[in-house]
């Protein structure tokens, strides 16, 4: 889990040097930040995102209520953190506080806002000055702006949700250079060869990082792929997250990169995969993942050891595991009495044939819903 702290926050809303939970920090400031908007004043404060087993800081940053950057920090955290590079050596941590985030994060303070802050800054008592034909003239020019960034954002909307934000970062960083606009696009059609070409020549960001990676592999080119990370476990664990590949499909991905680039994170995830989970939990310390650590989860549930997956899932915090969790506890209890009725009408004297049947036909269907979890 993560913690949050504030400090310098001049509003009762949010209390200074307090720890919060993450998901509570992010509603609060998603609450600060409107309360600012409306009231139109701006306020700066600073907070760090530290671990709770830990208190290992994973950010320390500014967030200005009010300004219109950001909705709240969990959103400012992802802006921030794409911009950011970092070595090799931390570049673990930083996935797994940005997957952290993710799980901790509720979805409805996951959506992008989409706002003219020009439109926002308006001097709105000299348009009121204005002639009715003057303001809507106004008002139809910035209506017709928005209209247009709209039409833009969704032309591709059913395309790869990589090259679609690729192109949103080619138009903010060089609108001039409509060359390399062009390149996205056509990449966005399906025609990628330009797009290998030019990132083959560039200093990366990690996005097209990922998006040069991504190419690689669905060309089974792994030592091109490790070329760009400079690390096997990196690219193991991309292969692991990306939804290109179904779940035989990652399976031989994951066996191919291994025969290449053997790593226990491969080792985990291929056993996860064909549910060996005694080969999981045996293996040396890994990479761990907040994917990983759900993986871990399951396993320990499946092998019975309730209590550690009780544990492990605190690095987690998935809902739905949780919800699994329970429902196997349920379950095991059920088989357990309805083993021991059973047991109990076979070996009495008058036997009830009827209810034998009865509890027999319950304990397969307790058993038969236990493996399906």
């Amino acid at each position: 889990m993560l913690h949050v702290l504030f400090f310098s926050v001049d509003d009762p809303l949010i209390p200074n040097h307090t720890r919060l939970d993450f998901p509570e920090a992010v509603k609060l400031t998603d609450e600060l930040e409107t309360k600012c908007r409306e009231e139109k004043r701006v306020m700066t404060s600073r907070f760090v995102v530290i671990s709770t087993e830990t208190d290992l800081t994973f950010y320390d940053g500014s967030f200005q209520f009010g300004s219109y950057e950001a909705p709240n920090i969990y959103q400012q955290i992802k802006k921030i953190s794409e911009r950011i590079k970092v070595s090799k050596k931390d570049q673990a941590d930083k996935t797994y506080f940005l997957e952290q985030i993710e799980a901790l994060t509720p979805e409805s303070y996951k959506k992008e806002e989409i706002i003219d802050k020009e439109l926002i800054h308006l001097d709105k008592s000299r348009i009121s000055k204005l002639k009715t034909w003057q303001r809507r003239v106004v008002y139809a020019t910035a209506a017709l702006s928005i209209a247009a960034l709209g039409a833009v954002s969704t032309i591709f909307i059913a395309q790869k949700a990589q090259y679609e934000q690729a192109l949103g970062d080619g138009r903010d960083i060089v609108e001039d250079q409509k060359g390399l606009i062009d390149i996205y696009e056509t990449a966005l059609l399906g025609n990628k060869e330009g797009l290998e070409a030019y990132l083959q020549g560039e200093a990366l960001s990690e996005k097209q990082q990922h998006i040069l990676v991504d190419m690689y592999l669905k060309a089974e080119d792994y030592d091109q792929a490790v070329a760009v990370l400079e690390d096997p476990v990196q690219v193991e664990t991309y292969i692991l997250n990306s939804e290109s590949w179904e779940d035989q499909e990652k399976i031989n991905k994951l066996k191919a990169f291994n025969e290449l680039y053997p790593t226990n994170e491969a080792r985990f995830d291929m056993a996860f995969y064909e549910h060996n989970y005694e080969l999981m939990l045996n293996l040396p310390p890994i990479n761990m993942t907040a994917k990983r650590s759900r993986m871990k989860t399951y396993a320990l549930m499946r092998l019975g050891k309730i209590e550690e997956a009780k544990i492990e899932i605190n690095h987690n915090n998935d809902d739905n595991l949780k919800r699994v969790i329970d429902r196997y506890e349920v379950l095991q209890a059920e088989i357990k009495t309805l083993t021991e009725k059973l047991e109990r009408e076979q070996q009495a004297n008058g036997k009830d044939p009827a209810l034998i049947q009865t509890l027999t036909e319950e304990l397969a269907k307790k058993k038969e819903a236990l493996a399906a979890l």
